[in-house]
């Protein structure tokens, strides 16, 4: 459990150490990013942002505004939390949106990204999620010689790594989750994605790296929320399903997977996208030790759907931003950034950029 604790934190700059140990039936291994910082500490630090994939303005603003904060305050990585590509995934490796809507809008964010699919990846069309064979060239990628980073990182549609690696027992392991499946708009035809077959996989792995996993904290990312204020709402009802409602457009199926998983084997973080704003809501009574936080607002945020439909610590709609955060011994701080009118990050006189919300989260003795 956790009991709640505001804290002023100084500046400071850790490189991390950062090799992927990962998992998943019919994947093989990931390759270690040729920058990947291999200094030590005793901190895992990283930035978290979601439904970035526009190629616009706006999103190469956010790149660049992450890039700043990575430089000032410290990060060895970044999460990005789905919705990679818009308004359809990538066909190819060679597509050109790799260049427009990643390379070139986070040329300057100097650590790897590690991330996870969401339903507009798995799209031919606006969104849908049914063409999961879309993100599987996510994964190409990831293995793909000669491209213009070495940033990109999805060795398989879920994942884990943990931080630092190759020790007995790490501070934080971190398990990338694939929810389109389980929340799409209108489900796969293939069987190759049945929730029946993996569906089920899935799950089984998740529970078991659960079971077994020896670090301190475990968080988990995905696109589609457990619980969220914004438009979609929360699984189980999203998009104004009715409570009961089965079917993957209500996110039922995500919600029980969430449920049997994470709830269940001592998930402690899950960062998640989908809506477009800026979130930290406080954990349910079914689910009490999880703390969940959105961060999608990366390119084109919008409005709460029912700001009050969770408690929060804090949220915030309309706006640009992202997350960072840092993990030290028992203590997890989260610091949300939001960008200014003229998408720039807010600087104290001193130059330092300001967070508009932060707090640390320190687990009870």
């Amino acid at each position: 459990m956790l009991r709640y604790r505001r804290d002023e934190l100084s500046i400071e700059m850790r490189l991390l150490s950062l090799i992927a140990t990962l998992g998943l039936a019919g994947c093989g291994s990931s390759r270690l990013p040729a920058f990947a910082p291999l200094a030590t500490g005793d901190a895992v630090q990283f930035v978290a942002f979601g439904d970035a994939g526009t190629g616009s303005a706006a999103q190469r603003a956010v790149g660049e505004a992450m890039a700043q904060l990575c430089a000032t305050r410290g990060c060895g990585f970044a999460l990005e939390l789905g919705d990679n590509f818009y308004t359809s995934g990538v066909e190819s490796v060679d597509d050109a949106q790799w260049q427009s809507k990643f390379e070139i809008p986070f040329q300057n964010l100097k650590v790897p990204v590690f991330a996870a699919l969401g339903n507009h990846d798995n799209s031919s069309g606006p969104g849908e999620g049914s063409n999961n064979r879309r993100g599987e060239v996510q994964v190409k990628y990831h293995y793909l010689a000669g491209r213009t980073s070495n940033k990109w990182n999805m060795p398989a549609r879920y994942y884990n790594f943990t931080v630092p690696a190759d020790t007995a027992a790490p501070l934080v392991e971190f398990f990338a989750l694939d929810s389109n499946p389980f929340a799409a708009n209108v489900p796969d035809a293939s069987p190759r994605y049945a929730l029946q077959s993996y569906g089920r996989a899935h799950q089984d792995w998740f529970i078991e790296k659960l079971r077994s996993s020896r670090a301190r904290w475990k968080v988990a990312f995905a696109h589609h929320p457990y619980i969220s204020n914004g438009g979609h709402g929360n699984a189980g009802t999203a998009d104004g399903q009715p409570q009961g409602s089965t079917t993957t457009t209500s996110a039922k199926p995500w919600k029980d997977f969430i449920e049997a998983t994470g709830c269940q084997y001592g998930l402690d973080l899950f960062l998640f996208g989908h809506d477009h704003e800026l979130e930290w809501l406080k954990p349910t009574a079914n689910c009490p030790r999880l703390q969940h936080v959105m961060s999608g607002a990366a390119a084109r945020p919008r409005a709460f759907g029912d700001a009050h439909r969770n408690p929060a610590y804090w949220q915030e709609d309309t706006k640009l931003g992202f997350w960072w955060f840092r993990i030290r011994g028992d203590t997890l701080t989260g610091a949300a950034y939001v960008l200014d009118e003229e998408m720039k990050l807010p600087l104290d006189g001193a130059g330092v950029p300001v967070s508009a919300f932060e707090q640390s989260l320190t687990r009870a003795p």
